[in-house]
């Protein structure tokens, strides 16, 4: 769906002041972030805390690049939130030091080149139980306890948890993909992941 197409309401002048902050002048917001800014409260704790904040964990977490847009990759593609997951491969996916191959992975599920590295299995591996909101499984257990501490699992659960309310927003909202930004690579032979 075009841009053009996608109705969104005039922004709050709170909203308005908000967005400035976040995404200065010349540049445009994202569909996203203009949709939530129907509600300035909503915008507000959006950009105050958890993710985007100071304080929030694009900030002030403790995953590397890779391991971060590697999760938020795969909650977006799994979710089918071609929005968000397309906006984080503009804007992170050339400094994230993830390859082209792997991004396109996390939406096939396929093999990448490079192939996973043992933690980013691991950071997979939470990540789809996340979103398939179900237990990770002995062996998943077993190879994640020998990979990552307490502190890097709960800190990529939150994340995932953050981006499932983010793809929700998008969906539920019908955001498009953000013009200019990638898309979903084609898939061939089996269903992808969501």
């Amino acid at each position: 769906m075009p841009d053009d197409t996608f109705d969104l309401p005039p922004l709050p002048p709170e909203s308005a002041a908000l967005l400035d902050k976040v995404v200065p002048p010349p540049h445009r917001p994202p569909l996203l972030y203009r949709a939530m800014a129907a509600n300035p409260g909503v915008l507000r704790g959006y950009i105050e805390q958890p993710i985007l904040g100071l304080r929030g964990l694009l900030h002030t977490g403790q995953l590397s690049a890779d391991e971060r847009e590697l999760c938020v990759l795969r909650v977006t593609a799994k979710c089918d939130a071609e929005h968000e997951w397309g906006v984080h491969v503009a804007y992170f996916g050339k400094t994230s030091g993830l390859t082209q191959s792997q991004i396109d992975a996390t939406v096939l599920d396929t093999d990448p080149e490079p192939g996973w590295s043992t933690r980013q299995r691991a950071v997979l591996d939470i990540v789809d139980a996340v979103v398939d909101m179900r237990r990770l499984d002995a062996a998943e257990l077993a190879a994640i306890d020998r990979t990552l501490t307490i502190e890097t699992r709960t800190e990529i659960v939150a994340v995932a948890s953050l981006y499932l309310g983010i793809s929700a927003t998008c969906r539920v909202l019908g955001i498009p993909p953000e013009p200019g930004a990638p898309r979903f690579p084609s898939w061939t032979g089996a269903q992808r992941t969501p």
